[in-house]
């Protein structure tokens, strides 16, 4: 059965406008400069294309990747063995953690009702290779009892790191660097297990081959049976939980990818979750336009870095995917809220509405006084006002959770706490944002986030200087990582829920 059918009706939250009516921002205090600055868009300046991949991928999908999966199998199917029926133990379902010990400097200093670490099977928690950032779930796409396909599920995309001084030999297929995987995680159960993304060789409805997908995972949002990612400098890729499927030869020792000789590979992974489309800017960024200080500090006026995504489902129709930038060292990073169709609507169902062959945009804002945003999200209280929250990354000391709204001028939180015991947000670098408003019938308001960073094991440090350096103990009071001088890595890696209207969340600035 199909995903559409599946799916429960999408509504508006009313317990969500609710929470929301009760959060309305007070009155701005200083005569300031505003913290977001709605901005007037010209021609198509940040509206996208679409190349679609749906022909592609359904004769892929019809033709060649005919072993057909669904969520509930990815998330319950254990496996002992690899395809040639080898033992391998790399191959089974993974459990998030409970996380223990200096790990739990990463978590939030606030009541979580959800706090885990990954798996140290397999090294999910301290690899130096795989990097967690974008989270979404099941919670984001239904808007009925948060559940897809009966599987109360998130989904978190990391990319692969090659180190600056193997980089040449690690460019190779399956250790290509920035090459994209998608975890999802049973709600309930807590397991999980890892897929690859690909996207077919080509647009022609008799595609038969695939090749995975690149990309840093900086955002991810699960709306109704699509996965959007970003692209940081091209845009935002789809993927189709309705397309997941199982390849033929799978295990630890596979290295090989798309379709040869009749039989289906995915660098060891069993399942492939395809694209169908790929939203592009006219023109990418410049040389170094998506770094930390954007091009010698001003953000490029005609091109965005897809560093982040959201979903706001507030404020009436339509439905806004959110995307947003991330600067470490320059203000002025951008918001920008496209329009999605219903996932019943007659045109584009479940995606970004389209006028004249681009996206629609509902709104764009500057953030004018802010920086390092790593992650974000919008929503529109009783009273129709905006407003934003943030989190700014601080590496490996507490970052900084930001509460604003239109009209707000006060002054942002930077990053200067020293003390581990009381920066107002989590350490390790925090990693997106994303609403869980219910499970079943009833209303849970969620804020859902994970952080990325490990303190490095003294062979990576000596290893790999470049990528792995060792923290400065006269910059270093509050750094999560100080004085870590261990044979092993440590986790700074979490993924967490805290109450979405928790007031020592949300009235922190």
């Amino acid at each position: 059965m199909s995903l559409t059918r599946r799916l429960r009706p999408l509504a508006l939250v009313a317990a969500a406008a609710a929470l929301f009516s009760s959060l309305t921002a007070p009155s701005a205090t200083a005569a300031d400069t505003p913290t977001m600055t709605r901005l007037t868009l010209s021609g198509d300046q940040f509206r996208m294309t679409d190349t679609s991949y749906v022909a592609a991928t359904n004769n892929l999908y019809d033709k060649h990747l005919t072993r057909h999966a669904d969520l509930p199998e990815v998330l319950t199917t254990d496996y002992t063995t690899n395809s040639s029926g080898a033992a391998d133990p790399w191959m089974n379902l993974r459990s998030m953690r409970a996380c223990a010990g200096d790990e739990t400097k990463a978590l939030p200093p606030v009541h979580r009702a959800v706090s885990w670490c990954w798996s140290s099977a397999h090294s999910d928690d301290d690899t130096g290779r795989w990097w967690p950032q974008g989270l979404s779930s099941t919670g984001t796409a239904d808007g009925g009892d948060g559940a897809i396909q009966d599987k109360r599920a998130l989904a978190v995309a990391w990319h692969y790191k090659t180190y600056a001084r193997d980089a040449a030999a690690d460019q190779d297929g399956c250790r290509t660097n920035n090459l994209l995987k998608v975890s999802f995680i049973d709600r309930d159960t807590a397991k999980y297990r890892h897929v690859l993304l690909v996207q077919p060789t080509s647009t022609s409805s008799t595609a038969s081959n695939f090749t995975f997908v690149t990309g840093h995972g900086g955002g991810i949002v699960w709306y109704a049976n699509y996965l959007y990612v970003t692209d940081t400098a091209g845009g935002i890729r789809v993927f189709d939980i309705n397309k997941l499927a199982k390849v033929d030869t799978y295990g630890s020792g596979v290295s090989t990818y798309g379709i040869s000789g009749g039989r289906s590979s995915a660098c060891g992974f069993p399942y492939v979750l395809p694209q169908v489309h790929y939203y592009k800017q006219a023109s990418p960024p410049p040389s170094g336009g998506c770094s930390a200080d954007a091009v010698a500090g001003v953000p490029d006026p005609d091109s965005l870095c897809y560093s982040w995504l959201s979903l706001d489902k507030t404020g009436g129709g339509p439905f806004k995917l959110v995307t947003g930038e991330w600067f470490g060292e320059a203000n002025g990073g951008r918001v920008v809220r496209y329009q999605l169709n219903p996932a019943g609507s007659a045109t584009y169902p479940g995606l970004l509405n389209m006028s004249g062959g681009k996206t629609v945009i509902q709104d764009a804002y500057a953030a004018t006084r802010y920086r390092g945003l790593q992650g974000g999200m919008t929503w529109t209280d009783a009273q129709g006002l905006l407003h934003f929250d943030f989190h700014k990354g601080c590496g490996t000391k507490p970052a900084v959770f930001s509460h604003t709204w239109v009209g707000d001028t006060r002054p942002p939180t930077a990053c200067t706490s020293n003390d581990l015991s009381t920066g107002n947000w989590a350490v390790g670098t925090p990693q997106a944002l994303s609403h869980w408003p219910r499970l079943g019938t009833a209303p849970v308001e969620e804020l859902w986030g994970l952080t990325e960073h490990i303190c490095p094991s003294n062979a990576l440090k000596s290893s790999y200087p470049e990528d792995f350096t060792a923290v400065d103990p006269a910059k270093g009071d509050g750094d999560a990582c100080l004085n870590h001088d261990s044979d092993t890595s440590m986790s700074l890696r979490t993924v967490f829920a805290v109450g979405f209207g928790d007031a020592a969340v949300q009235n922190l600035h």
